[in-house]
């Protein structure tokens, strides 16, 4: 699992990275912490990778980006790889949310979208849906059953 946790720029001090994240995930001593400024969010991803890791930003990170990139106002992206589905929700305004569950199975990684559309009260008929990498037919085919559209975040960058 990714060691992440988003700050409020407010509330971000360099100095004290470490002791924040690690408020929320376990670190290794030898782990690395980094951060991120993501100004349209007015907020800072702050993270943890080993130092054996080739440096890599999490996951999470792109999902951000992309939500930033995302017309109207329900923006929803996800990515569901290895086991894990990472989620990212906003509005024009504001963050909604940004985590990431342990889902072995896709109808599972499915469960923690829709928990999380029911939580902010976000409308899957009228909401496109986009995803990172890579979803079977039938997976696609049962999220259209839900949503509006459900688009890959790559026609985000043409």
């Amino acid at each position: 699992m990714e060691k992440y946790t988003l700050i409020p720029s407010s509330f971000f001090d360099e100095a004290e990275a470490r002791m924040m994240l690690s408020q929320v995930v376990k670190i290794e001593e030898n782990d690395i912490v980094k951060h991120i400024e993501l100004p349209h969010f007015k907020a800072v991803l702050v993270y943890a990778i080993s130092p054996s890791s080739s440096e890599q930003k999490p996951n999470i990170y792109s999902l951000l980006n992309a939500a930033e990139k995302i017309p109207g106002h329900n923006k929803i992206v996800f990515e569901y790889a290895e086991g894990i589905v990472h989620i990212v929700l906003a509005t024009p305004d504001s963050l909604l949310l940004a985590n990431s569950y342990p889902a072995t199975e896709f109808v599972t990684a499915e469960y923690f979208v829709f928990a999380a559309l029911k939580e902010f009260s976000m409308n899957p008929e009228v909401t496109t849906l986009y995803y990172s990498g890579s979803l079977s037919y039938e997976e696609k085919e049962s999220l259209f059953n839900y949503f509006q559209g459900v688009e890959s975040i790559s026609i985000l960058k043409q």
